[in-house]
C-alpha cells in the first residue's frame, strides 16, 4: 500500500489514536516498543500500513522492522508495558477492540 493510500475506517481510527499518543511523531526509543505493543492487535500488513502512514516510511520496510521488533530485536517487557499504558491513555483499548 503506497503512502497516501486511504486506510479503512477501523485502521484510520487506529492511526488517529496513534497521532494523539505521538503528536510530535514517534521517537526512535519508542518505535520498536510501539511495534511490539501493537503486534498482537493487528495483522502484520495492517500494522505495517498504519505505521507507514504515521511515520511516512515504506510499508515493506516497516513490515521488516515489525518482524525484528517481535523476534531478534525485541524490546524489554517494561518498554512494551510503558507504551501500552500510553496507548491505553489515548483510547487504544477501545480503538483496537474494533479492529
Amino acid at each position: 500500500m503506497p503512502i497516501g493510500t486511504e486506510l479503512d475506517a477501523s485502521l484510520a481510527d487506529v492511526l488517529s489514536m496513534l497521532k494523539r499518543a505521538f503528536p510530535n511523531g514517534v521517537s526512535p526509543t519508542d518505535y520498536r516498543p510501539l511495534l511490539a505493543a501493537l503486534y498482537e492487535h493487528l495483522s502484520d500488513r495492517n500494522l505495517a500500513n498504519v505505521i507507514s502512514q504515521l511515520t511516512h516510511k515504506d510499508p515493506d520496510l516497516v513490515l521488516n522492522e515489525i518482524y525484528e521488533a517481535v523476534t531478534s530485536k525485541k524490546p524489554k517487557a517494561q518498554e512494551i508495558a510503558a507504551l501500552t499504558r500510553l496507548l491505553n491513555h489515548h483510547g487504544a483499548s477501545e480503538t483496537l477492540a474494533d479492529t
